[in-house]
């Protein structure tokens, strides 16, 4: 005897689909019946199925009726079962709707977009650095991966939260990695520098292993991790503490103290302040780091760039100066 066995191999489709099919089955099918035992009152097919419409939706326009008892009882089915239906597919859609909005807040809704920008960790640095992205490049996605928060932290602004670990490959998926265009890694100051700079390290080796070319900033604590992280596959490393401290040695050699909120800072005496230089020409094109030296040279410490109004303070090392641009310095304003 011949046995078929289902395999099951077909995908099942989801509840929202199949109910759609359902319900256009019993519209064509009702339609067509009506249209059957009615031809005088439902002269086409098309008057069947805007009839079904009319009576499962229970709008009820009344310019087509059944007018015989057994159209009367195709009426009755079509009420009972037909209103239930629509129903539930309504339900189904609004719960589908909060169940996304629910992933979206937790962090565990994909990431489909394409060409945008990775930010591992959430920290004041990171909140500061989407505020800065968000007004020099506003419509570029953004992406945050952090393992910490259990909520989306700016569900207002256009910022994608993935929950997890960024040394996961399954949530760098849910990132969209391959789609992405950069990554920035900033350390995690909850753990030790030698641990938040292993975890770094880590996370570039599993960002590079999913993505080999793409373009990864790396925020190292310790100078004897620098190596590492370019053997990790880092295209750039931002020295925080190196950073900070040149600008603590600065403020305490010449006795004053950073100011770094301009338009809520009061006017007093002995405080830091930020000047605008505009750049040379010979100056266009450099990288930040690159133009460090220039400044060195004449005792001034660049802090930024002001670019179309807007300061963009600690710029990444490769982020290059054009025309009509102005450098920030640290100066003392008596």
């Amino acid at each position: 005897m011949l046995r078929v066995r289902y395999m099951g191999n077909f995908p099942r489709l989801p509840r929202l689909t199949r109910l759609l099919l359902l319900i256009i089955v019993v519209l064509c099918c009702f339609g067509m019946l009506i249209h059957l035992v009615e031809p005088e009152t439902f002269g086409t097919v098309f008057d069947g199925i805007w009839w079904t419409i009319v009576t499962i939706a229970t709008v009820g326009y009344g310019d087509f009726a059944p007018s015989t008892v057994a159209g009367k009882m195709i009426g009755i089915i079509l009420i009972l079962s037909g209103a239930g239906l629509v129903s539930s597919y309504f339900a189904t859609i609004a719960a589908v709707a909060v169940s996304s909005e629910h992933l979206y807040m937790e962090g565990k809704k994909d990431f489909t977009r394409e060409s945008h920008i990775i930010i591992v960790g959430w920290n004041e640095r990171s909140k500061e650095i989407i505020r800065e992205m968000k007004i020099l490049e506003p419509i570029i996605p953004i992406v945050l991966i952090d393992d910490s928060l259990q909520k989306h932290p700016l569900p207002r602004e256009n910022v994608h939260f993935i929950h997890g670990k960024a040394t996961h490959d399954g949530v760098l998926s849910k990132a969209n990695i391959k789609k992405a265009e950069k990554v920035l890694i900033t350390a995690d100051l909850r753990q030790d520098e030698f641990q938040a700079d292993m975890f770094t390290i880590l996370t570039l080796l599993a960002v590079k292993g999913a993505k080999a070319d793409i373009f990864c900033l790396a925020e190292i604590l310790t100078r004897e991790q620098i190596a590492n992280a370019f053997r990790a596959g880092a295209d750039g490393i931002i020295e925080t503490n190196r950073f900070a401290s040149e600008v603590m040695v600065k403020s305490l050699l010449d006795k004053i103290v950073p100011e770094f909120n301009e338009e809520d800072a009061e006017e007093q005496d002995s405080k830091i302040r930020f000047r605008p230089i505009p750049i040379l020409q010979e100056w266009q094109g450099l990288t930040f780091k690159e133009l460090i030296p220039f400044l060195l040279d004449q005792n001034r410490l660049a802090v930024g760039i002001e670019r179309e109004g807007q300061n963009v303070i600690q710029p990444p090392p490769d982020y290059r100066v054009h025309h009509g641009d102005s450098v920030l310095i640290i100066h003392t304003q008596d």
